[in-house]
């Protein structure tokens, strides 16, 4: 038996924070026996009722076997603590363990228990939640409650975590493949509603009976095919209360690919950190069950969120479906340094009721292709900068200190996306982006509504000028001259590095200082001291126009286009060898790498 590094007890470590009671369960659908003890690879239990049945303590671990899969749901019953959190994994060698939810609601539930950490699992849910007698079925251990508990058979899961008798604190989830979720409603509205991880908080302002979810982790999972979003956080029973929020969100090195909505939705939380993640394909149609309208990820609601270093791709969709858009209600959101590509909606969407929420230093490329299906402008065509007012009905709300500075616009042929910001949005900061069109294609329209706004706009760079209509209160200091992009020998326009620029740059270190603050946290006041290459900004000098600051090579070295790295110009220390500046035991290793033995 070969057990992951990663779970091997806490206790180990923690041993003063520890039950002396933790055990170790294994469990097998091909080699079990439910009769058995569950504690060794030889007594594994079986099936998923026998573990339904247990209630797991502090520092427990319920490894399921590689290779086997169990049809169902898995209530985990349990809580662990902040030293030796309850650990579903797995063990063996071999494909993930499959969980087949069955048609019940999820997969894997967690109900108002917390300090879980679930590791390694393919999870799939789109079976009728009819058995064959045309009844729900039931899941015993959960409440007695048959499949349409909670509007089971209209909504389905993959993992599916819900707070209502208190909060849940410290849940994390890794290497979790999710695909295919897909409810069996009734009701054909409902088609589409299936979501990868659900966060579901229940709170009453009646009885001051307030119940979130706090230490969230989300690493390396893998979510597609989903009828609607891959990862959801929800809070309800508190609308109109605001300080009260899910507290403790990280997002990292996932991948969503073809959900129906969108990738990740956010409510009501705070402390958010979403990076190293690819959101590919969301708001997806190639099943008739899904959604077929989202942006990569949205906050709804929420505070100080980073969402950065990301990928967001092919969004789709005939509202929204931008790479990731700020709807109202927010504080403090930051998106930057993320690469935005071929987003039917466009690049950046600001709606209502925000304070300070914005976009820095980011890569977009081909974004913005929808066209209105009625024809009107400045409605549902594609965007570059979207900043509305809308707040959730008939009344509009203002927002406060929105941003763009420091973004790098593409635009291929026949594209032409939309700069458009509503009357009274507020106050709107656009500084040192670089919007650069090719030679063909259709007019770039923009406009600044005047009426209730006040507009910060200085140092933008538009190229060419022919392929652009610009209003006149984005003209302020601006540039329209060639940004003499370094040439690379990739084609690619998502490539990152063809956007790099030199000191012959009109765009180079021509831009407005954007410092004041420090804060850190403070995004339209400080720029965060680095660029989207995560190259160092100056709080005191211009930077430049864009989202990079400069070329990767610096000061004493070129850019070589067929190689697409950085070459010394000065071949002073011909055997630095691996590049670190000087000659050492390093470089003579490198060297007699080189020789190949046909002893």
């Amino acid at each position: 038996m070969t057990i992951p590094t990663r779970i091997i007890p806490t206790c180990l470590l923690l041993a003063t924070q520890c039950s002396a009671l933790a055990s170790v369960y294994y469990v097998s659908s091909s080699e079990g026996n439910d009769a058995w003890s569950g504690e060794s690879v030889n007594q594994a239990w079986q099936s998923l009722d026998k573990v339904n049945n247990q209630t797991f303590g502090a520092g427990d671990q319920i490894l399921f076997r590689r290779g086997d899969a169990w049809q169902g749901m898995l209530h985990l019953k349990g809580s662990g603590n902040a030293g030796a959190p309850i650990l579903l994994s797995n063990y063996g060698d071999g494909p993930l363990p499959l969980i087949d939810g069955n048609g019940y609601q999820a997969c894997i539930l967690l109900y108002n228990d917390g300090f879980v950490e679930i590791d390694g699992f393919e999870l799939t849910n789109e079976a009728s939640h009819l058995d064959e007698q045309g009844i729900p079925k039931k899941l015993d251990s959960f409440l007695g409650e048959t499949n349409d508990y909670g509007s089971g058979k209209s909504v389905r899961f993959g993992v599916k975590i819900v707070a209502d008798a208190q909060s849940v604190a410290s849940v994390g989830m890794t290497r979790l493949h999710i695909h295919d979720i897909y409810p069996t409603p009734d009701n054909l509205a409902n088609v589409h509603l299936g979501y990868g991880i659900k966060f579901e908080t229940r709170s009453d302002t009646t009885t001051n009976a307030f119940h979130v979810v706090e230490d969230v982790s989300v690493t390396d999972c893998f979510i597609e095919r989903t009828g609607h979003y891959g990862i959801w956080i929800k809070s309800l029973g508190i609308p109109g209360v605001d300080d009260v929020k899910n507290d403790g969100i990280r997002v990292a090195d996932c991948t969503f690919s073809h959900t129906g909505g969108s990738g990740f939705v956010p409510n009501k939380s705070q402390n958010i950190v979403v990076e190293h993640c690819l959101f590919n394909h969301s708001g997806s149609g190639i099943d008739q069950r899904m959604w077929n309208r989202g942006s990569g990820m949205w906050t709804f609601d929420c505070k100080d969120a980073v969402i950065q270093n990301n990928r967001f791709m092919n969004a789709h969709g005939y509202q929204d479906s931008y790479a990731a858009h700020i709807d109202y209600g927010n504080e403090n959101v930051v998106i930057q340094y993320n690469l935005s590509s071929n987003n039917e909606g466009g690049f950046a969407e600001v709606l209502g009721d925000n304070v300070r929420c914005g976009y820095r230093y980011n890569i977009s490329v081909n974004d913005g292709y929808r066209v209105d299906p009625e024809g009107d402008p400045w409605d549902r065509k594609g965007k570059i900068f979207w900043v509305s007012t809308y707040c959730g009905g008939p009344v509009r709300c203002p927002s406060e200190g929105t941003f763009f500075y420091n973004n790098t616009v593409f635009v291929g042929p026949m594209l032409n996306p939309e700069i458009y910001v509503w009357p009274e949005s507020g106050d709107v900061h656009i500084h040192n982006n670089l919007i650069f069109m090719s030679d063909d294609g259709e007019i770039l329209e923009t406009l600044l509504e005047d009426d209730g706004n006040e507009y910060f706009v200085s140092h933008n760079l538009f190229y060419p000028p022919g392929r652009i209509s610009l209003d006149s209160d984005l003209t302020v200091l601006s540039s329209q001259e060639d940004p003499a992009f370094l040439n690379t020998s990739n084609p690619l326009p998502t490539f990152e590095l063809n956007y790099q620029i030199d000191a012959q740059s009109p765009a180079f270190q021509a831009g407005t200082l954007i410092a004041g603050s420090e804060d850190s946290q403070d995004y339209l006041n400080n720029n965060g001291g680095r660029d989207f290459l995560g190259q160092p900004v100056s709080s005191t000098n211009p930077p430049s126009i864009g989202a990079i600051e400069g070329n990767l090579c610096g000061t004493g070295a070129t850019w070589s286009p067929e190689l697409n790295q950085c070459l010394p110009s000065d071949p002073g220390c011909l055997f630095d060898l691996d590049g670190d500046g000087s000659v050492s035991t390093m470089d003579l290793l490198s060297f007699l790498s080189l020789f190949q033995s046909n002893c």
